[in-house]
């Protein structure tokens, strides 16, 4: 990536900007960098734009339509035309069309020989490991996907050095850069995302992947700092259901913790707050102790099967306070600490389960999907994807996380600025800890500055920052509660924005304790600071207290299926796991007494 960065994208497009142009330049808005279409239908007109002095600080695009449009109009030799007055050149939208080839070849000198079809949907895409100052973190990997149309790719000269392959679609060059004199030159034959597709459980952010990737890293790398990036990668393992004991199934902390110190990594237990009566002091002590990297967070409150996912506004509530209070609870009795990250049971919650967490305090969620039961179709979308949590719900922070399986998940969330938050059971441990080693020594591959910090630590401090032309810094925070580290070497001036729809809900906004002036608009709370080289600054939105309904208690009946599940589990996890005969039957009559389910 550069280290600074251009200031401006310069869009040309015909008379009219077309579907592409628009994509584009909403993906460029979002990620932060400032756009300016201008158009262009002849070869004069576009000598006229080069010409103007934007040009200097800007990177160029057009679409593969509109470089041929020009040069059939009095454009002929593109090379001459753009050589020496642009630096970075990106062409979407190329296709296997004759004038299309003509136009590709002009510009790159013949470089390009054509563009054709494979008569195939792609179905593999990888990026080669060459291109890794590109594609940094996706540097080597490869992820499934499928277009729906077949497929297009480069047609490279023969021999040609001065190239690289950025992205490969079914092992064909999909998007490549050409070093062209003194100007680098991005070509794509893939179509470009559209940023506002709704989004749902069944089709995720997975199947725009390879609409993504190309577009993300030239933004990337022509704008830098400039565009919207996370100071800092960090990471964490996330374990469900472990209870604090010494041994949990094939889980064995000590071991565990071992391997922590010697490879550099953190965990957080998703710990059931019902445990909590259950915990000795001695085992959280040497479990939670100073030094150690394990900490535990919520999950659930007593692991009912689908006990967030109800639509019960004030059992909802009862259920998040209760899960608070026996955390609470457990950390007076044991000093077992622990955080206020809400890890929902099998994944599953309702939209009214989010404004449960924010009125009991929580900091934020963390769930293998952001999508809450019953969800409207376009209350999330591939935008919402780019940012380090989904805030369609109350303004509170949805984080995702991934199995291992999902590696390129993994890498792609580090890539636009996510914490990497890997989830597992104790099951993964089987044969010890080697597996999750071998886990942790790819995503130190993929980003050799990774940072393992505590589960809230990371989510405090995640953000999204960029570089305005004036030099100050607008950052974009997620949680309530968020740490704010001035990197630079110097003092500066800093515009902080969250997203909070309902700015009745606020009470004040608290800056190091101490309350400061805020604003709203258009659904972004907005504060600006100041803040000296290394200097942290500390802040906290605090809600207006509201009157909640009471619910129900939950019954003698409830309370001791509660009881039966965990027994059954516990059971299952420590006794039964190791026998695979007898764990088929533990599972039959957990499934006949309605008390199934685990994560």
């Amino acid at each position: 990536m550069m280290p600074t960065g251009k200031q401006l994208l310069l869009a040309f497009s015909g008379p009219e900007s077309a579907p592409e142009d628009l994509r584009l330049l909403a993906l460029a808005e979002w990620m932060g960098v400032p756009a300016k279409t201008l158009a262009t239908v002849n070869g004069e007109a576009l000598l006229q734009h080069l010409a103007s002095p934007l040009v200097a600080e800007s990177c160029v695009a057009m679409s593969a339509e509109t470089l041929t449009a020009v040069m059939q109009r009095g454009g002929s030799d593109m090379h001459a035309l753009l050589n020496g007055a642009v630096s970075a050149l990106f062409v979407f939208g190329c296709a296997d069309r004759p004038e299309q080839h003509r136009a590709l070849s002009s510009v790159t000198s013949g470089a390009i020989s054509g563009v054709n079809a494979l008569n195939e949907r792609a179905e593999r895409f990888s990026l080669p490991g060459e291109a890794a100052s590109l594609s940094r973190q996706l540097a080597g990997l490869s992820f499934s996907g499928s277009t729906e149309e077949p497929a297009e790719a480069f047609e490279l000269r023969a021999g040609l050095v001065d190239a690289e392959v950025i992205l490969t679609a079914n092992e064909r060059p999909v998007f490549v850069r050409l070093n062209q004199g003194t100007m680098k030159i991005f070509l794509l034959s893939l179509p470009l995302p559209g940023i506002d597709k709704p989004l749902s459980r069944t089709h995720g952010i997975e199947e725009h992947y390879a609409a993504l990737v190309a577009p993300l890293i030239w933004l990337r790398f022509c704008f830098g700092d400039n565009c919207r990036h996370a100071p800092q990668s960090t990471a964490r393992l996330i374990i469900d259901d472990p209870g604090l004991s010494m041994r949990y199934g094939f889980l064995d902390y000590e071991a565990l913790q071992e391997s922590m110190q010697r490879c550099r990594y953190g965990t957080s237990v998703a710990f059931i707050p019902w445990n909590g009566w259950r915990t000795r002091r001695k085992n959280a002590s040497r479990l939670l102790g100073e030094g150690s990297n394990l900490s535990i967070c919520i999950h659930g409150c007593d692991h009912t099967k689908r006990e967030f996912e109800l639509a019960d506004g004030p059992r909802l509530d009862a259920k998040a306070g209760l899960a608070m209070r026996r955390m609470e609870a457990q950390q007076a009795r044991t000093g077992a600490g622990f955080e206020p990250v809400m890890v929902f049971p099998q994944g599953r919650f309702s939209a009214r389960a989010i404004k449960a967490l924010r009125a009991n305090d929580y900091l934020a969620a963390v769930n293998t999907t952001v999508f809450p039961a019953g969800h409207d179709a376009g209350d999330i979308r591939v935008r919402d994807f780019l940012r380090p949590a989904v805030t369609s719900y109350d303004g509170f922070p949805i984080f995702q996380r991934h199995y291992p399986r999902s590696f390129f998940a993994l890498a792609f969330d580090l890539f636009i600025g996510k914490p990497a938050l890997v989830v597992e059971h104790h099951e993964f441990f089987r044969e010890g800890c080697e597996a999750m080693e071998e886990v942790v020594a790819r995503l130190y591959k993929a980003d050799p500055a990774l940072h393992w910090p505590s589960l809230s630590d990371q989510l405090m401090r995640s953000c999204l920052e960029r570089t305005l032309p004036d030099g100050s810094q607008e950052v974009l925070f997620f949680t309530r509660r968020f740490v704010f580290d001035n990197r630079r070497a110097h003092p500066g001036r800093f515009s902080l924005s969250k997203q909070e729809p309902d700015a009745e809900a606020i009470q004040s906004v608290l800056l190091d304790g101490v309350a400061t002036p805020w604003t709203i608009e258009d659904g972004w709370l907005k504060l600006e600071v100041e803040a000296q080289p290394g200097q942290v600054r500390r802040v906290e939105i605090i809600d207006r207290e509201t009157v909640r309904p009471v619910a129900a208690r939950f019954g003698v009946a409830y309370n001791t299926s509660v009881l039966v599940r965990r027994a059954l589990s516990e059971l299952r996890d420590n006794v039964v796991a190791r026998n695979e005969r007898l764990l088929k039957v533990a599972d039959g009559i957990a499934k006949i007494l309605k008390v199934s389910g685990s994560g």
